[in-house]
């Protein structure tokens, strides 16, 4: 399938729809809901032997169509019929491919169809599809932000603070600079951040403006569970006590939490760094009882 960028072009029969399934070289069916796609932990009973790894679960995809007989005829075969890769691409409102499932050793174990009511029509109509598999990785394609603002309804306190994609202004992000007293916490210069999403990884780098003004850098990113992550977040020393931090927050988190597919939210803080922790609990973060691996704690908000 191709997409352009600007949303246009998506193809003909599924453009209307979400969520999009492509097999055999093919997109063969749409859909307008997709369950949250996670692998879980499986539990031991007894004396039973463990199994190796996380287990993926099934996903559901509900209120949809097909127009491919072929794969309508194995989707009714259930676990009778061969396994099959399968990708399933997910769209934003514009239309654009933002994410990509894709998926291993597929088959049907539930589908609700019914044949199209146009008798000239070889589309069925599938109201629920449970699709087995097992595993799958995801690869992230979520266009940049042509900008990040405060939503609205948010009080904004005279404050004009938005989040672009960094470009030619990047020497002016890489020389931001935390406190002193920060750099036990964060980098001594945003530029240490911007290295980081050069590199492959899950990172993007945003600058923090207040006007046309440089006034700090954030990271975002999509890890493999499709949980988006904050990172590395600094205001300019030169900037700071005048609530930029907390403004760019609430930008990104509200930018992130209407992204396709989001279910939630995380970031870390050092165990010493106490004026983070008060900012992200007023904020509505929690934390998960986990650390990363350095020693950092893990928080996250849902919606």
């Amino acid at each position: 399938m191709s997409v352009d960028p600007e949303g246009a072009g998506r193809s003909e029969p599924y453009g209307s729809f979400m969520f999009t399934v492509r097999g055999g070289g093919r997109e063969v069916a749409g859909f307008s809901s997709l369950t949250v796609v996670k692998r879980t932990t499986a539990v031991v009973v007894g004396d039973a032997p463990p199994k190796d790894g996380p287990v993926s679960e099934a996903i559901a995809l509900e209120h949809g169509a097909s127009h491919d007989s072929d794969f309508v005829a194995w989707a009714a075969r259930g676990e009778l019929a061969s396994h099959m890769d399968l990708d399933i691409h997910v769209h934003d409102e514009a239309g654009r491919l933002v994410l990509t499932y894709q998926l291993t050793g597929c088959w049907v174990s539930e589908m609700q169809s019914l044949p199209d009511l146009d008798g000239n029509s070889n589309a069925v109509t599938i109201g629920h599809l449970r699709l087995e598999n097992q595993g799958w990785t995801s690869v992230a394609s979520v266009p940049e932000p042509e900008e990040i603002t405060l939503p609205d309804g948010q009080p904004d306190h005279g404050l004009t603070v938005s989040l672009r994609p960094v470009a030619e202004d990047w020497r002016e992000v890489g020389d931001v600079r935390p406190k002193d007293s920060q750099r036990d916490f964060v980098h001594p210069m945003a530029a240490g951040y911007l290295l980081m999403t050069e590199r492959p990884g899950p990172w993007s780098s945003l600058g923090i403006y207040e006007g046309d003004t440089v006034v700090g850098h954030a990271m975002w990113g999509l890890d493999d569970d499709e949980a988006h992550w904050i990172g590395g977040l600094v205001i300019d020393q030169a900037f700071q006590g005048r609530g930029l931090g907390r403004a760019a927050m609430i930008a990104l988190m509200a930018w992130l939490a209407d992204q396709p597919g989001h279910w939630v939210t995380r970031l870390t803080h050092h165990p010493d760094n106490t004026a983070a922790a008060h900012l992200y609990a007023e904020l509505g973060f929690t934390p998960t009882g986990q650390l990363d691996e350095d020693g950092e704690i893990i928080l996250e908000i849902r919606p």
